[in-house]
C-alpha cells in the first residue's frame, strides 16, 4: 500500500517594507502564490518581490495570526492561515492574499474565503470593529472522524474573541482557550462537509476590559514551610506569577518557581525550603501585555535567626517618639557575638596601622509591617540617628545590609509612639 504523505509550507508572515520615493515598496513577505503538486496534499508556496500597485494601502508592521489544520490521520492534513492587520481589506486581494489549491485526490482540504468569495490557503483581513464571521471549506475523500486543530493564535487585543462555530450541529468552541474540535464527516449527508458548515467568528467588544488587580498576597508559617496565598481580579489566562524570595534583606531575589494564570483568582505556594533566617518574599507580575509589575513584600523569620541578627544592631529609645538611635555591631549576620573575641578583635585592630583605613558602608532601610518601604539611607559609621516624628504610630522593622558584600548585618524592629 502506498503511504502518500502530503507537506504542506506555511511560512510566518515576515516583511520589511522600503520607504522610498515613488510608489515602489519591496516587500519580503508571505505573499504566496501557490503551485499545484501531483500528490496527495495542498498547496505549497514561494514568496516573492513586487511592485505596490497604484492606491494599494499599506500593511500595519504587526500581522496576528490563527493557524488552522485539518487532519484526517497523521499522514493527511492541511492547514491554513487566517492573518489580522489593519491595513489589509476583507476581500480578496493578489499582493497579500494565496488563493486555495487542493492537492490531486486529496484526503482532505481547508480553506478559508475572503468576503467575496475566493477560496484561500493565507487569508489576510483586520481585526472587526465589531464582528466578522470567516467561513471555512471543510472537505473530506471518504466518510469517518475529523479534527480541526488551533495550531497557533497570536495575542490579540484583550477585548477580542475568537470562536469557531458549527452550524451543522449547533456547536462552537473558543478558540482563545481551547485547540482541538473533533467531528464526523458523512459524505451521504452534504450539510456534514463543505462551505457552509463551519465558520471563524472574530467579535472585539467596545466595552474596555478592567485592569488586573491583585487583591492581596499573604504569608505564614507551617512547621518548617513558607505558605504564601495571594488573590486576583481581572486576570487574564496569559497572566504568569512569578514566586521570589529574598534572605539578604531584598538586595537579591531567587525565583523560586512561576505559576499561570488559571483564571481562578485564588493562588497557593508552599516554600518547603525556607532560609533559616529572616526571608523577604514577592510576587512578580506579568501581564498578557507584557507590563511587568510586583507585589508588596510579606517577611516571614524562620528559627532563631531573629535572635541572632537583631543583636547585630541596637535601636534606642524603643518605643520612640521623636528620634531612634542605631548602633551596629559590625559581626557578619547570624553569626554568635562573643565577646572575649570581639575584644581580640579591637585589640588587634587598634595594634594595626591600617585598621583605621578599614570601614564598612551600610545600606539601612525602615519597613512597616505591611513591607512597605519608608526610609533608605547609608551609614559609613556604626552609628546613625533618624527623626522619625513624620512617621505614623506602629511597628517598624530596621534592616542594615554591608554594602560592599550585600550580606544582611542585622535587623531589628522599634515602635514608634
Amino acid at each position: 500500500m502506498k503511504v502518500r504523505i502530503k507537506i504542506c509550507f506555511l511560512t510566518i508572515l515576515l516583511f520589511s517594507v522600503a520607504v522610498a520615493r515613488g510608489n515602489s515598496a519591496h516587500i519580503f513577505h508571505p505573499y504566496y502564490k501557490a503551485n499545484n503538486h501531483a500528490n496527495k496534499g495542498s498547496s505549497a508556496f514561494t514568496h516573492f518581490r513586487y511592485q505596490k500597485p497604484a492606491g494599494y494601502g499599506a500593511l500595519d508592521s504587526i500581522t496576528r495570526l490563527l493557524r488552522l489544520k485539518l487532519s484526517v490521520d497523521q499522514y493527511n492534513y492541511d492547514d491554513i492561515v487566517i492573518g489580522f492587520n489593519q491595513g489589509a481589506s476583507n476581500v480578496y486581494d493578489y499582493n497579500i492574499d494565496s488563493r486555495y489549491m487542493p492537492g490531486l485526490n486529496a484526503a482532505e482540504g481547508l480553506a478559508s474565503y475572503s468576503s467575496d468569495g475566493v477560496p484561500l490557503s493565507i487569508n489576510l483581513l483586520p481585526l472587526p470593529l465589531q464582528q466578522v464571521a470567516i467561513r471555512l471549506d471543510v472537505e473530506a475523500e471518504n466518510s469517518g472522524q475529523v479534527t480541526l486543530e488551533k495550531t497557533a493564535l497570536d495575542q490579540l487585543p484583550a477585548n477580542c474573541t475568537v470562536w469557531l462555530v458549527d452550524h451543522y450541529l449547533k456547536d462552537s468552541l473558543d478558540l482563545t482557550a481551547n485547540s482541538t474540535y473533533i467531528f464526523n464527516i458523512n459524505k451521504a449527508d452534504t450539510a456534514s462537509f463543505g462551505s457552509y458548515r463551519f465558520c471563524v467568528v472574530v467579535r472585539q467588544s467596545q466595552t474596555p476590559v478592567p485592569p488586573f488587580q491583585l487583591v492581596d498576597f499573604d504569608a505564614s508559617k507551617s512547621g518548617s514551610y513558607a505558605q504564601l496565598s495571594w488573590n486576583t481580579k481581572n486576570e487574564a489566562d496569559s497572566t504568569t506569577f512569578a514566586v521570589e524570595r529574598s534572605d539578604n534583606g531584598g538586595t537579591t531575589f531567587q525565583d523560586l518557581d512561576t505559576l499561570i494564570s488559571s483564571a481562578a483568582g485564588i493562588y497557593r505556594f508552599t516554600d518547603k525550603n525556607p532560609p533559616v533566617a529572616s526571608d523577604e518574599y514577592r510576587l512578580k507580575i506579568t501581564c498578557q501585555n507584557g507590563a511587568i509589575s510586583f507585589s508588596g513584600m510579606v517577611t516571614l523569620v524562620f528559627i532563631n535567626s531573629i535572635s541572632s541578627i537583631s543583636r547585630n544592631i541596637n535601636i534606642y529609645p524603643n518605643p520612640a517618639r521623636n528620634v531612634v538611635n542605631l548602633a551596629i555591631n559590625p559581626t557578619p549576620a547570624n553569626e554568635v557575638i562573643d565577646p572575649v573575641s570581639v575584644q581580640n578583635k579591637l585589640s588587634s585592630m587598634s595594634l594595626s596601622p591600617d585598621a583605621s583605613k578599614v570601614s564598612a558602608v551600610y545600606n539601612i532601610k525602615i519597613v512597616n509591617i505591611s513591607g512597605s518601604v519608608i526610609k533608605m539611607a547609608t551609614s559609613s559609621t556604626n552609628t546613625w540617628q533618624d527623626n522619625i516624628t513624620s512617621l505614623m504610630p506602629g511597628t517598624y522593622i530596621v534592616t542594615v545590609i554591608n554594602s560592599s558584600t550585600s550580606r544582611l548585618v542585622g535587623r531589628s524592629t522599634f515602635v514608634k509612639m
